[in-house]
């Protein structure tokens, strides 16, 4: 045996370098492609092997750990296990890619179940992960031990890298990439595909930034663009709070979310620490009332304390503002490579664009497969007598089939099939079936091979799977980032539909009937009233995400909505049946969720609008059979929370009030209809009557019930939404509308059901 004289520094070397390379490859960095590291694509893989698809029942952890550990990772099933959970966690994964029953850890940092205890199987965003796998699309290796093959990368139609992010700490390297929103992430996928030279600035108007499962608040937008275009940098996130009034003038702080990986135990226990050394006296009491339907912790201060200076002592000594570190550090062609954002999204359409080519070679095969075999059936048939006498005179199989190739021109393949035909095959509808076969398979092999032969083509294919994806996962953006496209520092735009629903409007789904459109500073307190005449509100900072109202019934539904720091002293209350009440906005502020503000005067009657009270003008009244009555506010006598309204329009028959408008110094008004159609209507031609007549008739209705009147100055800008969940924009010049009844929408057989101000002038 020779033996080899080495250094030892060198032996040293080598060996270390070898370490590093097998850590960085094979456990602590992703890869660029499919976003994963090799034990989390062994588990899916596994998972997917296993039939854990997420229309099937859950199955026992430790029997997924087993089958990893068995046939794919030669490692610990600890390590599984940890990679297992850290995938089920909604507060670590953005758009988690296994579904978990039983205790997966919590936000606390309190620890999984053992896994003899937990349930798991794959979520449908892992679906999309796999789909395609067994086309051909991706490389498979051997296994550890050689006595099967797993996947080098998986096909990932969704984009895993960037929508969940990726951690590691490799030897001389480490890998922090936040998550992003899957509809931004696709839009830039889809923008440089269209257009290989965009740059970083331009992506970064499609992905504002990273989108956090925990939500937060992204502070440093500006800085971004640069971090995301070398790969290294910070995020720096803060959680949403906002302070609330109690009675007696003092304040409480109340927190919605915190900042990304942040232990919220420790946060809380950290504040605790903080009150006892002195250093935030302003604090009575802390209260953790997070329950499932999100984070909330109250913090109690004490009187003439300040809720935002106590806030900002607390962002600056806690972790409810911390740094989350940005370094873009993936595996690209097996080895680690700094990156930026738009070589993350660059290695994801070259990956997804290879799998388009190898699924279509793949499927080619198969057509022309199928093909050769139709065609020589087709043959069998045209010659049906003679071959059924062929087979029949032939003494076995072997000369039937010589015979076929031989008289009929078939091969091999051909032949065997022919053989294998069963006789219900033979019938002229079966015959025809075969022609309409064949003629799909040539359609799809000019589609397989036009595929194949452009990059153009499959560049349209996935174009067309992002869009497909994003319709599939709805997911409005969690984490708000200030600064983005200039919008006002601290403030949103957000809709808010009768379910109780409150969206970003960027966001805005068919949730069901539009409310209204309000800008909302995150700091101040959104108010909403229902129909059944209660007061429910939400802080600013939670509308940024999206929220929902908790209804106290059923039946509740949100007819009206204010900000308190834009309101007037009193909101007034518009029922269906003809009363209106005026109520001091101070006598139900931040007191009791769902707090009744209104006693009804008559059975069956409900809140139909509310708006806010200014101390001069006049209130018009709408009815939906078209009467308007207006009548001095003053005319309103102010009222406690129990009490009930006052009669404010005399109703006819089966008619209701539907709607009504502070009118102060518009000059027109705009009535319009269930049908689309529009009436403006000079405010000088609706003379003042006593509160408790029966108004004026205001239309016809020979193009459907009133809706809804706007005041308007010189334009308005209308967001308008239907009965089958449509919603449309219009800005109308008022110059543009004649006095007279007009048709305006074109709605078919929907109608109009909601008109929200976007904006008046």
């Amino acid at each position: 045996m020779e033996i080899t004289t080495v250094a030892i520094e060198e032996e040293v070397k080598q060996s270390y370098i070898d370490y590093a390379m097998s850590v960085i490859v094979g456990r602590a960095i992703p890869d660029a492609r499919d976003g994963l590291k090799p034990v989390q694509r062994r588990i899916l893989y596994a998972m997917y092997q296993m039939g854990l698809t997420p229309e099937k029942p859950f199955v026992k952890s430790a029997r997924i750990v087993g089958t990893v550990l068995g046939y794919y990772h030669p490692h610990g099933d600890q390590a599984v296990y940890d990679a297992l959970v850290r995938m089920a966690q909604d507060f670590n994964m953005r758009y988690p890619l296994i579904s978990g029953q039983g205790n997966f850890g919590s936000i606390d940092g309190d620890p999984p179940a053992a896994m003899r205890y937990s349930e798991a199987k794959l979520s449908k965003v892992a679906i999309k992960m796999l789909e395609d796998i067994e086309e051909n699309t991706v490389d498979f290796i051997p296994n550890f031990d050689g006595s099967t093959v797993e996947p080098a990368l998986l096909p990932s139609k969704f984009p895993n890298m960037l929508c969940n992010g990726s951690s590691g700490i490799a030897v001389g390297l480490a890998t922090s990439i936040p998550p992003h929103n899957l509809k931004e992430v696709c839009s830039a996928l889809i923008e440089l595909a269209k257009n290989p030279n965009i740059s970083t600035e331009e992506i970064m108007k499609r992905i504002k930034g990273p989108d956090f499962p925990t939500g937060g608040i992204v502070e440093n937008y500006q800085e971004l663009i640069e971090y995301y275009h070398t790969g290294r940098g910070h995020v720096r996130v803060r959680a949403k709070a906002h302070v609330e009034k109690l009675q007696g003038g003092r304040e409480q702080i109340v927190i919605t979310e915190i900042p990304y990986q942040v232990n919220k135990a420790e946060l809380i226990k950290r504040m605790a620490e903080l009150v006892r050394e002195g250093k935030l006296k302003e604090i009575s009491e802390i209260r953790d009332e997070s329950d499932k339907e999100g984070i909330r912790i109250v913090i109690e201060l004490k009187r003439d304390a300040q809720g935002q200076k106590v806030l900002e002592k607390l962002y600056k000594h806690t972790a409810l503002r911390k740094n989350f570190p940005i370094n873009f550090v993936v595996l690209i062609d097996n080895q680690p490579k700094q990156v930026g954002i738009k070589e993350l999204l660059q290695e994801f359409l070259r990956h997804r664009l290879e799998v388009i080519l190898r699924r279509a070679k793949h499927h080619l095969k198969k057509a022309e497969d199928r093909l050769h075999i139709v065609e020589g059936l087709t043959k069998a048939l045209e010659h049906l007598d003679k071959v059924i006498q062929d087979i029949r005179s032939s003494k076995d199989v072997p000369q039937a089939k010589e015979k076929l190739m031989k008289n009929y021109t078939l091969s091999e393949r051909q032949a065997n099939a022919v053989l294998d035909m069963r006789l219900q095959r033979l019938t002229s509808l079966e015959s025809s079936k075969l022609e309409e076969e064949k003629k799909q398979l040539i359609q799809s092999i000019e589609h397989y091979k036009k595929l194949i032969s452009s990059e153009e083509e499959r560049i349209k294919v996935f174009i067309q799977e992002m869009e497909e994806i994003v319709k599939e996962f709805p997911s409005p953006r969690r984490s708000f980032v200030l600064g983005f496209e200039n919008e006002e520092v601290g403030q949103i735009t957000v809709i808010i539909y009768s379910n109780g629903k409150i969206m970003p409007l960027e966001e805005m789904q068919e949730e069901g009937q539009v409310v209204d459109v309000l800008d909302v500073p995150f700091s101040e307190g959104l108010f909403m009233v229902s129909n059944r005449g209660r007061v429910y509100w939400i802080a600013g900072s939670q509308a940024l995400q999206g929220s929902k109202v908790s209804f106290k019934e059923a039946d509740e539904s949100v007819v009206g909505a204010f900000v308190r720091s834009q309101a007037s002293h009193r909101i007034i209350l518009i029922t269906k049946r003809g009363y209106v009440k005026k109520i001091p906005i101070v006598d139900f502020e931040y007191k009791t969720q769902g707090m009744s503000i209104i006693k009804f005067s008559e059975e069956e009657d409900e809140v139909v609008k509310v708006l806010q009270s200014p101390e001069e003008g006049d209130i018009l009244l709408l009815t939906r059979k078209g009467k308007m009555l207006r009548f001095p506010i003053r005319d309103i006598p102010p009222a406690t929370v129990g009490s009930k309204g006052v009669i404010g329009i005399k109703l006819e028959g089966d008619d209701t009030l539907i709607s009504a408008r502070a009118i102060t110094d518009f000059p027109y008004l705009l009535l319009i209809t269930q049908k689309g159609a529009v009436k403006k209507i000079n405010a000088k031609d609706i003379p003042a009557r006593g509160r408790g007549s029966k108004g004026m008739t205001a239309t016809a209705r020979t193009k459907g019930d009133a809706v809804d009147i706007v005041p308007i100055k010189e334009s308005v800008e209308l967001m308008i939404a239907t009965q089958e969940g449509k919603v449309f924009y219009d800005r109308l010049e008022e110059r543009e509308i004649p006095l007279k009844e007009v048709q305006r929408w074109s709605i078919d057989e929907d109608i109009i059901t909601r008109v929200a101000v976007k904006k008046a002038q």
